[in-house]
């Protein structure tokens, strides 16, 4: 991954009143798609605010804030974006369809959300708008056209692939070679979700444009392997995203939570961490062994897989760099 021109926060001095204003950070960043390879790609820039705010009142799914008509601000039959940025619940963000003058109804209540707490909305990408015609291989046929797996649950995935030969168009299919119906609407994607792109013959540079999120995350992971963002551009670690204190450690790397880290050529490096003496991150090299301490800092990608073992679902944050408290 590569980044280009985020913008430093620039400070905007008042000579009447003395005050700093701060400009969100936007630019643009590069994600290579090597040939003939599965490349997990994440969101590391996103759609700007559309509509933002404070609640003025929480009512189980249902989110009002009386300053805001809805209506006017969303475009219909679009999917959005909801990240509650204050209180208990901050660093949520759920997708939501339904809205409605002053309210939005998201597809579940969130736990502690509450008047008063901030939140912004933004737009969802879709897969039409981020892969344009052209830019990934086509094909007559899924077997021999590039691929763009998005999550659907733990592990599971629904897969695109654009067919150049009338009817022309997205398509889906379950094999990777068999052709099993028409795209007939835009496909959100969510920025806290990573997207898998399965690449043929020729290498491509993804390039993402948009804001920096400044701020951490909250993910739910269920059993299996959850392919999640890492939204931060630039600056997040293994040591420092907080997963340490969220996924499930244990004193040995059979029960415990372990990190797929992109190594290249479709390889990974794996990561778990113990609990009991010594403490820390270790490596694994099969999702059960112990294969020594990380005795150095990892950076993480644009995007990497979270292997639950419980079958108990869990909700973990995912910190933003401190520097980014400055921007």
């Amino acid at each position: 991954m590569k980044l280009k021109n985020i913008i430093a926060a620039v400070a905007v001095c008042s000579m009447a009143k003395a005050q700093t204003v701060y400009t969100t950070p936007v630019g643009f960043t590069t994600q290579t798609l090597p040939a003939n390879t599965m490349t997990l790609v994440g969101f590391n820039v996103l759609k700007p605010v559309v509509a933002s705010g404070s609640f003025t009142s929480v009512s189980g799914a249902t989110l009002s804030d009386t300053s805001v008509n809805f209506t006017n601000l969303l475009t219909a039959n679009k999917t959005y974006i909801l990240e509650i940025t204050t209180g208990t619940a901050a660093g949520t963000v759920q997708e939501f369809v339904t809205w409605s003058n002053n309210s939005i109804t998201l597809p579940a209540a969130v736990t502690g959300a509450a008047t008063g707490n901030l939140y912004a909305v933004r737009i969802a990408p879709t897969l039409q708008e981020t892969f344009p015609v052209g830019f990934l291989a086509g094909s007559a046929l899924a077997a021999t056209a590039d691929k763009v797996w998005v999550p659907s649950g733990p592990g599971t995935y629904i897969k695109y692939w654009y067919k150049i030969t009338a009817p022309a168009g997205w398509r889906t299919t379950t094999t990777g070679a068999n052709d099993t119906g028409a795209v007939t609407s835009d496909i959100p994607l969510v920025y806290i979700d990573g997207i898998i792109v399965e690449k043929k013959g020729t290498t491509k540079n993804l390039v993402l444009a948009g804001e920096v999120k400044k701020t951490g995350s909250n993910v739910l992971l269920g059993q299996g392997h959850n392919l999640i963002s890492i939204n931060p551009p630039s600056g997040l670690t293994l040591f420092t995203a907080g997963l340490d204190g969220d996924i499930q450690g244990s004193a040995l790397a059979t029960t415990a939570d372990v990190v797929w880290v992109p190594a290249g050529g479709g390889t990974y490096s794996m990561y778990w961490y113990k609990t009991t003496a010594p403490v820390g991150w270790r490596r694994t090299t099969t999702g059960s062994n112990d294969a020594g301490a990380v005795t150095a800092d990892v950076t993480l990608p644009a995007s990497v897989l979270i292997q639950r073992k419980s079958a108990t679902a869990k909700v973990i944050t995912l910190n933003a760099p401190t520097s980014y408290s400055n921007l």
